[in-house]
């Protein structure tokens, strides 16, 4: 049987600003430090504030091309139902629980609760200003 090999990083999907200013997807790397033979996690970071969102959900969606910003950098994690996310160039993406995204503050973006039971989201503020060259450590 071949060697384990932990994982060095873990990619979460997030979105930055493009050449053009417009907010687009893109991955972020946070480094893994091994904890054992099959474990691994990052180093501790720094955040601001943290809390939960219970959002009930329509199956008419409101507000479909309103687009805002954090002015936060953060990450969002959905713990139940669906999140729908669309940025500025158009692209949506839909995450399921245990997914999550990397929210940096001056991207315009949108959010839809679709699901049939309601939405709940974990949100952890790192920043309180946005910091264009955020790395994790």
């Amino acid at each position: 049987m071949a060697d384990l090999q932990l994982a060095t990083a873990y990619r979460i999907p997030g979105y930055k600003l493009d050449q053009n200013g417009r907010s687009t997807w893109t991955y972020y790397d946070v480094p893994l430090i091994a904890q054992g033979p099959t474990s691994a996690m990052s180093n501790r970071q720094v955040g601001m504030s943290w809390g939960l969102g219970f959002s009930q959900n329509s199956p008419k969606p409101y507000n479909m091309n309103e687009m805002h910003k954090t002015n936060q950098m953060g990450i969002v994690w959905v713990m139940s139902g669906h999140l729908e996310t669309t940025i500025q160039v158009g692209e949506m993406r839909r995450r399921c629980p245990g997914e999550g995204n990397f929210v940096h503050g001056h991207c315009l973006h949108h959010s839809t609760m679709r699901s049939i039971v309601p939405t709940t989201t974990l949100s952890l503020n790192l920043t309180e200003k946005v910091t264009p060259t955020y790395t994790f450590k």
